[in-house]
């Protein structure tokens, strides 16, 4: 067999020669030059900012990910743009090429969006959730005056720090970047079950919490925006509460002793039913004696008194006379005269004279009858048990 060397093949020499040295250049040439731009281990130098323990999916990607604008064959690194630190484009629009743009432009948006990502955000690696700088509050109370935060009382979500979990810190579509608008985000904590009934406070139903109540702190229980009664004075005409006899408890302030300011079962948003709500300070043994007044018996109290405040003595709705004929007819009292049988006269006057027994009343038909239950017929507040028994109380013989 004839052999194949370079003696004898002069041509397949020259090729083998020619291919020995480009071997040789190729080999020369990665022992030589600078190693390629993606390749570049930037945690070689620069290995703090991926230490702690949240780190940016991004850092994990490749510096060139975000940072395409850095040469990193020169040192110190040269930038091949204009760009901030050679990113790619400015915050927030870099951000944006990974995170859904629309979660940041809805109707309200954060006013640090705009500052950049990085006002709140580390873009390396941070020791905080989500790679935040610092933990709320603190993180908010960057830009927030944290004492805008403090008062006597505090909402425990505040205090808590748990700005999360009323606001979103990016943009909503609510005011304030509330996660949801009120009651629904109220109704998060506080049962709903509690702010709906058969009689509801209409601000509560309208979902206008804030319009009683300070989200954040306040000075006053319950996060009141101002105390009872001045906070109901707000919505219910002050005038209707004040007269020349005002009931002690509204005369107080104390409108929550009486109502509820969410809902209640009961009408006027009552803590309970009439009578039962007087009887909490009125001694009911006053009300069931022997002979009640039919109106008192069926609990109707507010049928002749003002709970509030009136220009008529014992909060009546109208003067005591008057407030009797409202019900009593003419044929018992006429002209104000009190058609009593057996008078010799037209009867006994029931108005206009000092009472002989109750000192600094005017003499009315609750001079002769007690209002609300007497031991004694026809409710009278004397003893009238023989004819005429009962005269010679203010009448001696």
């Amino acid at each position: 067999m004839k052999r194949h060397d370079a003696k004898n093949n002069p041509g397949r020499a020259a090729g083998i020669a020619v291919l020995i040295s480009v071997v040789m250049i190729v080999s020369l040439t990665g022992l030589t030059a600078g190693p390629v731009y993606g390749e570049v281990d930037c945690l070689m130098c620069h290995e703090d900012l991926a230490k702690n323990e949240v780190v940016h999916a991004a850092v994990q990607m490749g510096c060139p990910t975000c940072h395409t604008g850095i040469d990193a064959e020169d040192v110190p690194h040269k930038k091949t743009n204009t760009v901030t630190k050679g990113l790619s484009s400015e915050q927030p629009d870099l951000c944006y090429d990974c995170h859904d743009k629309s979660r940041f432009t809805n109707k309200t948006v954060h006013a640090a969006i705009a500052m950049g990502c990085t006002g709140c955000h580390n873009p390396h690696s941070s020791k905080n959730a989500k790679l935040l700088v610092s933990g709320p509050p603190e993180l908010c109370f960057n830009c927030h005056d944290g004492k805008s935060f403090e008062g006597k009382d505090i909402h425990p979500p505040v205090m808590g720090g748990m700005c999360l979990s009323c606001h979103d810190p990016h943009s909503t579509n609510s005011t304030g970047l509330l996660i949801s608008e009120a009651p629904s985000l109220c109704f998060k904590c506080h049962g709903k079950s509690k702010f709906i009934d058969k009689h509801t406070h209409p601000p509560v139903k309208d979902g206008m919490c804030l319009m009683c109540h300070f989200p954040h702190k306040s000075d006053n229980e319950k996060l009141l925006q101002s105390t009872a009664p001045d906070l109901c004075f707000t919505c219910h005409d002050k005038g209707k509460f004040m007269d020349r006899k005002t009931h002690p408890p509204v005369k107080d302030g104390m409108c929550m002793m009486c109502h509820f300011p969410h809902n209640s079962d009961n009408e006027k948003l009552l803590q309970s039913p009439v009578p039962d709500l007087c009887f909490t300070c009125h001694d009911n043994a006053d009300f069931t004696k022997k002979n009640v007044h039919p109106p008192v018996e069926a609990g109707m109290c507010l049928s002749c008194h003002n709970p509030h405040a009136s220009k008529n003595a014992s909060l009546t709705l109208k003067a005591m006379t008057a407030l009797c004929t409202s019900c009593h007819t003419a044929a018992e009292i006429k002209n104000g005269i009190h058609v009593v049988s057996g008078m010799s006269s037209a009867g006994h006057p029931v108005s206009g004279k000092t009472d002989p027994k109750r000192e600094g009343e005017r003499f009315s038909c609750v001079s002769c009858h007690v209002p609300h239950s007497s031991d004694h017929k026809k409710i009278l507040r004397y003893k009238n048990d023989a004819p005429f028994e009962i005269c010679i109380s203010c009448h001696p013989k």
